[in-house]
């Protein structure tokens, strides 16, 4: 057992005294008079002045030295006042470290540590489309600041030890107040909303990919387009739903995009037919009707007869028809060349310098209603 209260025999050695700081060898358990350092308290060294001058007055030797000796003990005893406080702040990073143990010990997450009685947490960040993690990057809970822009972006166990890391922040009491500490709480709420948000974008592709191909529309699939903000996310599943949502797409523009192109009136031999939107890019003829029907704009595809050549027209805002001429490719495919432009009522011939604004009239077209 250790001592409740010092001890003092005469003569008061105040070199001893000098350890109540608790920096020296033995550290915070060590004995001075009986009592540990770390259980020193300022009345104590009171009783130790008292008893230095009781015995100071016994001692032998003259008054004019012991005079001088006093003077020196009481300067000596105000800084062993400041001894007591180095010893108190060695008594708080105690505790705090004692704090941030338990904390690390039951957030059950890996990456979250400790220095010196401040937790860090190392997490770790993978971009969207690669395989391996970035270097890890530490903060504290002082720190939220330093955390990415897209939390998606930290790799899935750091998305889960994000929270675990708030919660051991919380336990210790180490969330600095103001903007800080609501940013931090702000980011692991944030978290959790875009981790259910994903979730809920996973499973409805599930749903729609295994359902009846009459389910898988234009329209469904463009609500997953929309729903899936998730493009750097670090989860793999995702990666793979993107490529799965892409496919799917196909598959359905495939189909919609031909029965749409019927209904124009694209004769079936143009059905894979090519138009030279701009010069050097061609772009699929279905694809106008199939944009043209999806967004309400009448489409009407003329073949070639005795009066006529082929040619289509857009009556969106502006109204644009273009007469056509084919040319076979290499490949096997038909190219509709534009050779005749009207827009709005005025008719011009399509050339290499104006066939881009032709383009631009025929998207607005596409676009309009």
């Amino acid at each position: 057992m250790f001592a409740q209260t010092p001890q003092f025999n005469c003569p008061i050695r105040l070199e001893l005294l000098t350890e109540i700081d608790g920096a020296g060898v033995g550290g915070l358990d060590r004995i001075i008079y009986g009592v540990r350092a770390r259980d020193w308290k300022p009345e104590f060294l009171e009783q130790a002045l008292r008893r230095y001058e009781t015995c100071q007055a016994a001692a032998p030797g003259p008054q004019s030295l012991k005079d001088a000796e006093r003077a020196d003990a009481l300067r000596q005893f105000q800084l062993l006042k400041g001894s007591l406080q180095q010893r108190d702040r060695l008594l708080a990073q105690e505790v705090r470290q004692a704090s941030a143990q338990t904390a690390v010990a039951q957030s059950g997450a890996a990456q979250v540590g400790q220095r010196d009685g401040v937790l860090t947490w190392a997490y770790v960040q993978r971009r969207a489309g690669n395989a391996s993690d970035e270097p890890p990057f530490t903060i504290t809970c002082a720190e939220p600041n330093q955390l990415p822009r897209d939390l998606l972006t930290l790799s899935p166990q750091s998305q889960l030890e994000l929270p675990k890391f708030y919660a051991a922040c919380v336990q210790a009491q180490q969330l600095v107040g103001g903007p800080s500490a609501t940013l931090f709480k702000e980011s692991v709420e944030e978290l959790a909303r875009e981790r259910q948000a994903q979730a809920g974008f996973l499973a409805s592709l599930r749903t729609l990919v295994a359902g009846p191909p009459q389910q898988q529309t234009h329209q469904s699939v463009s609500a997953l387009e929309k729903a899936n903000r998730f493009q750097s996310s670090s989860e793999p599943a995702v990666n793979a739903a993107a490529k799965q949502l892409a496919t799917l797409r196909q598959h359905v523009d495939a189909r919609e995009c031909a029965a749409h192109g019927k209904q124009a009136g694209i004769p079936e031999d143009l059905l894979k037919a090519q138009y030279l939107i701009e010069w050097a890019t061609p772009a699929p003829l279905v694809g106008m009707a199939c944009v043209a029907a999806r967004n309400g704009v009448p489409f009407r595809f003329s073949a070639t007869s005795l009066l006529s050549k082929d040619s289509f027209e857009v009556r969106g805002t502006p109204s644009v028809k273009v007469v056509l001429g084919r040319q076979d490719t290499a490949e096997g495919i038909t190219l509709l060349v534009p050779q005749e432009g009207t827009v709005q009522g005025k008719t011009f011939a399509v050339t290499r310098q104006n066939i881009q604004v032709l383009a631009q009239q025929i998207r607005l077209a596409l676009k309009s209603q």
